[in-house]
């Protein structure tokens, strides 16, 4: 399906889990066959609806900016609004979205970009290599994920759209040009106004499929159709978080609609033509009514724990461990799911088996291994007298919540002093990341695309970081950084996976796999880690 051509001189110095390629091909040309609908104006003979499209989301964003948030409903949102360099297809591979094509020299030092011409900005303003500069630049002095770029030592515009990138060592580049928290393309003027400052209002400028028409936080996020988005006509369809993107409905609000009854209620009576996270008990409602469809999200949140190093007790492994030891793990994914083993999986992995980088029989010693003998002496061992442990929780993610009850009663039953201290879920964040007050914060890890996304759980050294210091692991995520072969990254990947376990860095505790519904009247959606609704069309 893909028509550019990649010259890939030293594959093996690049990619993580990912790899790019692909053979010419003539895209076919979607069109729907919807009633209601305008031309684009141009020669590509895409049709458009003129309607707009309303989707019940979890929660509000706290950020649109997604470097500056980690925030999952950040990442929803950006890819309407923004994107990338390169981006991650169907299967979490690298491909390219803004440049055309791409050379790397033998040493994995210098990067020749040729950029995809006539993309234009959200305020008319053209894509440009002196526009990709100011937003790595912005992004590797401003952003959390920023660090993951410093091998960057030089980059020049050969001309508007011919860039080079010079490293002073062989790193992953692709991927972390490509993974969230994305290095968004923005024009050259609002990278420079916006160094070490958070994109808010007006300069909210990308050149995705929607355009940013309003945003009142915890009421709706308006996009509307921008329309001289340029096609990526290299591809016949959509392709993960790239191909070929079509805003088909001229309006899309995002949502935030906390109760998982009301999004569903919405949903049937047509209020909402999109319902996310819809708790799994309502699936036999769903496919028992012709006028909605069912999706399962697979793989789409890991049932975590992250904990705070830095507090006694969670700051001694074995209290850590003790916590772990008194885990029924599938009782938790069975509260969560009401027992549907069509919606959860045993899994110590942080990465899941759709994924490279996944690791088989990680943990096997403690994960899911209750045993109130070893809580006790492990407990006497951390010196823990019945001290509160609190507990971050949240009413906005089902899943969260139902995980949440499960564990605490697991804990209080082996003898943990825990109290669950309740938020939204944008206030749980902003406690957990000022690391005051707290020992267990419960959250859901979106799928990760490469193992640096975990620097924040497992460097000391990273922005964001929950206190977890193991030298041997800040070596390995380290090494991780570099350019090398998939192999040998999933070889240094497989000895921090087991350092996970062995410190209890954090605690998984399973896989969730989400329940999403769309109104029958459209086709074209189908799951992905976030929801896509470009090239969702009426039947």
């Amino acid at each position: 399906m893909k028509r550019f051509t990649v010259v890939f001189l030293a594959l093996v110095m690049v990619l993580s889990l990912f790899g790019c390629g692909g053979t010419p091909s003539t895209p076919s040309t979607p069109a729907s066959d919807s009633g209601a609908s305008v031309s684009t104006g141009s020669d590509d003979g895409i049709v458009l609806s003129d309607k707009e499209f309303r989707a019940a989301m979890t929660a509000s964003p706290m950020s649109l900016d997604e470097g500056y948030s980690t925030n999952a409903h950040t990442r929803q949102v950006s890819p309407f609004i923004f994107e990338t360099l390169f981006t991650f297809d169907e299967s979490f591979n690298v491909i390219p979205q803004m440049v055309d094509t791409y050379t790397m020299s033998d040493d994995g030092l210098v990067y020749e970009l040729k950029l995809r011409e006539g993309i234009t900005f959200h305020d008319g303003s053209d894509f440009t290599a002196e526009d990709a500069i100011a937003s790595i630049e912005r992004y590797k002095t401003t952003i959390q994920y920023g660090k993951t770029l410093d091998a960057i030592v030089s980059m020049e515009a050969k001309s508007d759209y011919d860039l080079t990138i010079t490293l002073d060592s062989p790193i992953g580049l692709l991927p972390a040009l490509a993974f969230p928290q994305r290095c968004i393309m923005i024009p050259k003027e609002v990278a420079e106004r916006n160094m070490e400052t958070e994109l808010k209002g007006e300069d909210i400028i990308g050149s995705g499929p929607y355009k940013l028409a309003e945003w009142v936080p915890d009421v709706h996020i308006k996009l509307e159709r921008f329309d001289d988005y340029a096609y990526d006509t290299r591809y016949d369809d959509k392709d993960g978080l790239g191909g070929l993107r079509i805003p088909y409905f001229k309006t899309i609000y995002l949502l935030p609609v906390t109760e998982a009854e009301a999004r569903m209620a919405g949903l049937e009576t047509g209020e909402y033509d999109y319902a996310e996270s819809i708790p799994n008990t309502s699936y036999d409602r769903i496919t028992g009514n012709s006028d909605l469809v069912a999706s399962i999200v697979k793989p789409r949140w890991s049932v975590a724990l992250e904990i705070n190093h830095e507090n006694w007790p969670t700051s001694d492994v074995n209290f850590r461990k003790a916590l772990v030891y008194a885990l029924d793990m599938e009782k938790i994914l069975t509260a969560v799911t009401s027992g549907n083993e069509e919606f959860y999986r045993l899994d110590a992995s942080i990465y899941t088996p759709e994924q490279f980088f996944y690791v088989e029989d990680c943990g096997t010693d403690i994960y899911n291994k209750p045993d109130p003998d070893k809580v006790a002496e492990l407990l006497e061992a951390a010196g823990y007298n019945g001290e509160e442990i609190v507990y971050l929780v949240n009413r906005d993610f089902d899943f969260m919540y139902k995980a949440c009850l499960s564990v605490a009663e697991q804990w209080q039953a082996a003898g943990i002093n825990v109290t669950l201290e309740f938020s939204d879920w944008a206030s749980q964040i902003a406690k957990a990341q000022s690391m005051e007050g707290w020992n267990i914060n419960q959250t859901g890890l979106s799928p990760r695309l490469d193992p640096t996304q975990l620097n924040s759980h497992l460097s000391s050294s990273a922005t964001g970081s929950y206190g977890y210091y193991n030298p041997e692991v800040e070596d390995l995520m380290a090494q991780l950084a570099l350019g090398a072969t998939n192999e040998e990254r999933k070889a240094v990947w497989e000895q921090v996976q087991a350092k996970v376990w062995e410190d209890i860095a954090l605690i998984k505790i399973g896989d969730y796999f989400e329940l999403e519904a769309l109104n029958a009247d459209y086709t074209g959606f189908d799951s992905f880690f976030v929801a896509r609704f470009w090239n969702v069309t009426e039947k």
